[in-house]
């Protein structure tokens, strides 16, 4: 079983796996929506990853990526703008 936590989470929609009650600390918790209706609890479970096994974080490809969208919206900003100069021509004077 990998390392990590697991969080119970109230849900409106009860599925085929969720439970009524849970016991925390030796004490029943249910589930009650906001308008009194029961809901289910389902367990989720977080993994922890650890960062020593991951690839470093690449700045140099993630200055490139950012660098690419930031020319992307800057274009198209100047290139509506033209068009929108174009058809404000064509409606004033035609």
């Amino acid at each position: 079983m990998s390392t990590g936590i697991d969080v119970a989470v109230c849900m409106s929609d009860a599925p085929a796996s969720g439970v009524d009650a849970i016991l925390v600390a030796g004490r029943a918790v249910s589930c009650t929506a906001s308008d009194g209706t029961a809901g289910a609890l389902g367990v989720l479970h977080l993994a922890l990853v650890d960062s020593t096994s991951s690839d470093a974080f690449d700045y140099s490809q993630v200055a490139g990526f950012w660098g690419a969208a930031f020319v992307s919206v800057v274009g198209l900003y100047f290139a509506s703008r033209a068009i929108g100069a174009i058809v404000d021509f064509v409606r004033n004077h035609g």
